[in-house]
């Protein structure tokens, strides 16, 4: 059912999509009239939570379940009342007539005894946003169905997206009384309660359970994982505590303290804890992988190393742990190993997408490029897909196959033409770094042509256009950029650098660098932009303060042609090879640093 749509508008003479409403809701009405029937069995989520309910004009009726038998209440004989209000509320849901589709649904919710006539109203109620009355419909479809936890579910979101806490402790105490999962219920309960908008209500409904339930580890860990998601750390870790204090080395609970910690900015007492956790318990894999991370994020990666692989062999299923050992395998270089797991999680069918593509990254590290473009090309979806089609367009160019390359952008294009855009630029990228700027500016060229308001697109266009020295159009195409959106930093920035960079400009230039730099004073870029801006305007010290800025957040090779040049220029001859020195060790074929060593110090 949530595959269907709701039409707001049925088009021009679709009588027939009006008869099927009819027959649909009529449908309906006979099985709640016509004697025994099967039960309906529900099939999408709670009404407060899901999305759009679909028309009845695209809705089948409600399927039997199987071996089932209706509920006494079905066998109601409906009067032409209540077939009038739903035959009415269906035809104005059908016609977006949704304060007539609810008020019609729920008289007939009211009147009736069938609990599907209460479950579709508050169907559309939550559709049409009516809240208060889906909740009004909730509460019929439970009297009506109170063993029916989807119901009971229902109301218990409604309830608590009004304010209505008492119901909302009422219908939860239902679920955890009836429960035969304590545990399960109360992770439910912090499920359904971290949706809602106002966090302090829902840690006050929590709190409320856990007065009823003072005794059970699984209330205190509920109330202490919502005042996390509330932000209120002290409760959140007095909760934990008396989880613990119930459950003495409770693994769940020590890592929810751990996580307490490290948001309370706590990270060596949340990695000693893990550690002390680890050793009384070396066989529990969730400690040891929640030690693994923390010691990642301590920068020890021997150590998470060591734990992700201690966990690897207790199970070696861990995918999790898996993927996590290969990935600090590359980057600790050791390529082979990294390997090697990656292709047993391509085994286990977990995490496949990513370790496609950094089998790529791994057999080309070590040296291996035909199999690193095939395990590239495999990459299909996922967060480094556009990542993978850069480097197998990459390694095409270094075969000398650009004709290749070119051939497989322009299919990718026709299978994804959502994607054109970013395919546009990655093929212009790939052409960029091969120094075939001509090829790379008449790509953008054309491709501004199916896309001329595209930012991204114009931003690439411009940087091809310095490359070729048309610096009219790149001027004029980063203006065009600002005229549609005046704060972007990345045209802002590399107007201003241009500006400064290319021609005598240099107030003009400051003038948009500046404003850059107001929005992003931690972009390394931007930093170097000013300390670039203020050495061509003459002011040595301001360069070197804003260069050395730039270079202690990031080695980059351009950066450091620039920072040496300027260190040069104010005699500091020694620090200036030392940072070129470092820089061409990072990227030895810069050729912006290559030309500033050749003219100052051949």
């Amino acid at each position: 059912m949530s595959s269907m749509r709701v039409m707001n508008t049925p088009p021009q003479g679709s009588l027939v999509r009006i008869i099927q409403a009819l027959m649909v809701a009529i449908l309906l009405v006979s099985c709640a009239a016509s004697g025994p029937v099967a039960t309906a069995v529900p099939d999408q989520q709670p009404a407060a939570s899901s999305s759009a309910p679909p028309p009845a004009a695209s809705t089948p009726a409600p399927p039997p379940a199987a071996g089932g038998s209706a509920p006494e209440s079905s066998g109601q004989r409906l009067s032409g009342d209540m077939m009038f209000d739903i035959l009415l509320g269906e035809i104005a849901g059908q016609r977006g007539e949704m304060d007539v589709s609810v008020s019609r649904y729920l008289q007939a919710a009211v009147n009736a005894q069938d609990p599907r006539v209460a479950e579709r109203a508050v169907q559309i109620a939550s559709f049409a946003k009516q809240y208060d009355l889906a909740l009004t419909a909730a509460k019929r479809w439970v009297a009506l169905d109170g063993d029916n936890m989807e119901a009971r579910k229902s109301l218990t979101a409604l309830a608590l997206q009004q304010g209505d806490l008492d119901e909302v402790v009422a219908q939860m105490d239902y679920m955890l009384r009836n429960s035969t999962d304590p545990g399960e219920s109360f992770r439910m309960v912090t499920l359904v309660l971290a949706r809602h908008e106002n966090k302090e209500a829902a840690v006050n409904a929590t709190q409320q359970l856990v007065d009823r339930y003072p005794d059970s580890h699984d209330a205190w860990m509920a109330m202490s994982r919502l005042a996390v998601v509330a932000d209120q750390l002290d409760r959140a870790m007095d909760a934990v505590n008396h989880a613990l204090e119930l459950q003495p080395g409770d693994p769940s609970a020590i890592i929810l303290k751990a996580q307490i910690m490290v948001r309370q900015q706590r990270n060596a007492d949340a990695t000693a804890l893990l550690g002390e956790a680890v050793s009384s318990q070396p066989k529990n894999t969730d400690l040891l992988f929640a030690h693994a991370r923390m010691l990642l994020n301590g920068e020890d990666l021997d150590g998470a190393r060591k734990q992700f692989l201690k966990v690897y062999k207790l199970d070696p299923k861990h995918a999790d742990a898996l993927y996590s050992l290969a990935l600090l395998e590359l980057e600790t270089g050791d390529f082979k190993s990294g390997e090697k797991h990656l292709r047993q999680l391509l085994e286990l069918k977990q995490h496949v997408q990513n370790a496609l593509y950094y089998l790529g990254y791994a057999t080309l590290e070590q040296g291996k490029q035909q199999e690193a473009l095939d395990w590239y090309l495999k990459v299909e979806s996922g967060d480094y897909w556009s990542q993978a089609q850069l480097r197998a367009a990459g390694i095409m160019v270094e075969q000398d196959d650009i004709g290749g390359m070119q051939e497989h952008m322009r299919s990718l294009r026709q299978k994804n033409t959502q994607m054109a855009v970013q395919l546009y630029i990655i093929e212009g990228q790939v052409l960029t770094d091969a120094g075939l700027h001509q090829q790379a500016f008449d790509l953008y060229t054309q491709a501004l042509e199916q896309s001329p308001k595209d930012l991204d697109l114009l931003y690439s266009y411009s940087l091809a256009a310095e490359k070729l020295n048309r610096l009219d159009v790149t001027e004029t195409s980063m203006r065009r950029i600002l005229a549609m959106d005046p704060d972007n930093v990345r045209a802002l920035n590399a107007l201003g650098y241009t500006l400064a960079d290319r021609t005598d400009r240099y107030q003009e230039a400051l003038q948009f660098i500046s404003k850059a730099y107001a929005k992003e004073p931690d972009d390394p870029a931007i930093v170097d932009s000013m300390g670039w801006v203020h050495f061509r305007l003459g002011d040595l010290d301001k360069a070197r303060e804003y260069l050395q800025q730039a270079w202690d957040m990031s080695n980059d090779s351009e950066i450091g042609a620039h920072f040496g040049e300027v260190l040069w220029m104010r005699g500091e001859r020694d620090a200036a090879r030392k940072v070129w020195e470092a820089s061409r060790k990072a990227k030895p074929d810069n050729p912006v640093l290559l030309e500033v060593i050749n003219r100052l110090n051949p």
